[in-house]
Order: C-alpha cells, then sequence, then structure tokens
C-alpha cells in the first residue's frame, strides 16, 4: 500500500522555516499509518480568536486549533496563531521553529484523537506522545545535518 500521506503548509507569505516538516511526515505516517493528509495554516490573532469563539466557545486568542474534516483524503486542518506562537518561544526561551513544531505536532495528535482536556491523565499521554515525536524530530533532523555536512 502506498502511504499518501502530507502535510502541506500555508504560510501567508510569512518568512518561517518548516524545512522540518518533510521529517514529521515521515515520523507520523510511519508511527501512526496515517494516509491522508493535514492542512496547516498560519494565521493571525483576529483570525484565531474568531475561530476560538466560533467553534470552542472561547472569546480569546489561542495558540493552536485543530478541526477533523470528515474526507478519507483529508484528515484535518491545523491552524496556528504565528504571533503567538513567536510571544510563547519568546517566553520558553525557545527558537520560533522548536515552538512550531510542539504548536504541529499538539495539532496532528488532536487529530489523531489524543485530547488533553478529558482529564489529567490523557493529558499525561497527550504530552508523552508529543516529547517522543519531538524527540524523533530532533534526531532526524540531526541526521539530516550530518549527512548534509559530510
Amino acid at each position: 500500500m502506498v502511504n499518501n500521506f502530507s502535510l502541506s503548509i500555508n504560510k501567508k507569505g510569512e518568512g518561517v522555516d518548516f524545512s522540518w516538516l518533510s521529517g514529521l511526515e515521515k515520523i507520523i505516517a510511519t508511527r501512526f499509518s496515517v494516509n491522508s493528509v493535514i492542512s496547516i495554516a498560519l494565521i493571525n490573532e483576529d483570525e484565531i480568536k474568531q475561530l476560538n469563539k466560533v467553534y470552542r466557545k472561547k472569546d480569546a486568542v489561542t495558540d493552536v486549533l485543530s478541526f477533523n474534516i470528515d474526507s478519507p483524503e483529508i484528515l484535518g486542518e491545523i491552524v496556528i496563531c504565528l504571533s503567538r506562537a513567536k510571544e510563547q518561544a519568546k517566553q520558553r526561551k525557545k527558537t520560533l521553529k522548536a515552538e512550531l513544531q510542539l504548536l504541529t505536532v499538539h495539532g496532528i495528535l488532536h487529530l489523531l484523537g489524543y485530547d488533553h482536556e478529558l482529564g489529567d491523565k490523557q493529558t499525561v499521554i497527550q504530552e508523552r506522545m508529543e516529547q517522543e515525536i519531538l524527540c524523533l524530530l530532533a534526531n532526524k533532523n540531526r541526521s539530516a545535518k550530518g549527512r548534509v555536512n559530510k
């Protein structure tokens, strides 16, 4: 069976590094046997606040939202508030790339059925899975750099 899983990004002209996305595609496709598309969009605070209000009844800016799509070809869409990601990266003393990786993985896990809002046990399960995927991604990135530098 051919795996058709892919992550597609709409950066709206933002100069953001998503070179790590192909590595994440391979990890998710292998780890979860996903065979559909996930769309990722970077949006502004007004847009994510409106989506949060409409779909979650929360009138506030958030960092990431995930929307399942009822289609065999498309698993769903992840929307990330770029300004919130930048702010959180600064607060956590991380790079924007690391924060975007975390938010993307977090959103993907929601699309795959993980939900930290169901209680402490589910929070621990989702956070462990996030860390596992991020570690795999970091190792993949290090391996790719090693091949380029040789």
